[in-house]
């Protein structure tokens, strides 16, 4: 397994030439990239319907037995939040920018992001996707810690956790470099990726998700109830286990330091429900790689014509599992293994 050192970014080309890019007639590319504010306002409001609606159930069952699978459902929806909050901040949702930042705001709180800094580090994931020690988002470091891996990463505790922290260090204008959940330090910070002119917007993005968490556990004190702190706080936690299951194969015990995303990265074949609601069909993630241009509800017609291009895709989540766990579980004590795909010549 190579490692590249943060020192040697520099001697490192990764500009996007360098990356794979898929083959496809110009005049169709742009007209995948192209976005629609019909689809963008469907996908939307059907979005946050079913939160309020789901949210609503879960209030009124609250006090019998069917209070948990009401707020299993909609921790589930609150938590896929995270799959919104990755389409905003793409700005590839909506025609205009000011939309899709209003709505990358809310959906950053909702997924317990703060939004400032997770701009400039999934940028970077981008550019750097699976390059060891530069790309900060990576999800699966090795040698695996399965402890962490399958119980504290899948119910969403340590996350929560930790970007609740960053946001009372950002707060106070501390920016200590970021930790892998391994607990492997690496040396980039936050001040790294962020630049000085968005340091002060970001301090202040944090204040005020932290003002809104601390109003939301007085609530619950002054109320004598735990209702806003399961609708706002901890869904995250609890409905974290289905945004996790979504999400894990993306790049899963794939190739690093690989400049072809074919290599690093998954596609995985969802129905509508998984696919298109909760996950904003991100499960097509060799394409979002490959041109994040392409608006979310585009990525399956991109998919069709470039898929002669790709590593054959898994069907359904059993089929991607059924590769990741055996892999996982023998990186843990073999780091250097990973899983090889058959690429098209």
């Amino acid at each position: 397994m190579s490692q590249i050192k943060v020192e040697d970014i520099d001697k490192i080309d990764l500009s996007n030439k360098n990356w794979w890019q898929p083959q496809i007639d110009k005049k169709e590319y742009k007209k995948l990239c192209q976005r629609s504010d019909a689809k963008a306002w469907f996908h939307t409001i059907l979005y946050f319907s079913i939160l309020i609606l789901t949210g609503y159930l879960a209030v009124v069952s609250w006090g019998t037995w069917y209070a948990i699978p009401a707020f299993l459902l909609y921790g589930s929806v609150y938590a896929c939040s995270n799959a919104r909050w990755h389409e905003y901040g793409h700005r590839t949702v909506f025609k205009t920018r000011k939309l899709n930042d209003f709505f990358y705001y809310i959906s950053s709180f909702l997924a317990f992001f703060e939004p400032i800094s997770w701009r400039w580090s999934h940028a970077n994931h981008h550019s750097k996707t699976r390059y060891l020690d530069l790309d900060l988002e990576i999800a699966d470091p090795r040698p695996t810690n399965l402890r962490i891996l399958f119980f504290t990463e899948f119910f969403g505790y340590y996350r929560v956790k930790g970007e609740l922290l960053k946001l009372i260090k950002y707060s106070f204008r501390i920016f200590k470099p970021v930790k892998q959940f391994s607990e492997k330090e690496v040396k980039i910070t936050v001040a790294d990726l962020v630049p000085e002119k968005e340091i002060d917007k970001m301090v202040w993005s944090s204040r005020i998700f932290l003002t809104i968490i601390i109003a939301t556990i007085s609530l619950s004190i002054l109320l004598q109830s735990f209702i806003p702190i399961l609708l706002i706080i901890t869904p995250q936690i609890y409905g974290g286990p289905l945004l996790w299951i979504l999400a894990f194969p993306q790049h899963a015990a794939l190739k690093f330091d690989s400049n072809d995303h074919r290599e690093t990265t998954r596609t995985v074949i969802l129905g509508p429900i998984l696919g298109t609601f909760f996950y904003a069909n991100m499960q097509y993630h060799i394409e979002h790689h490959a041109s994040p241009q392409v608006p979310f509800y585009n990525l399956p017609k991109f998919h069709e014509k470039i898929k002669d291009q790709m590593p054959k895709p898994n069907i359904g989540l059993f089929d991607a599992y059924k590769e990741i766990i055996p892999a996982v579980i023998r990186q843990s004590s073999d780091p250097d293994y990973e899983i090889k795909r058959i690429i098209p010549v």
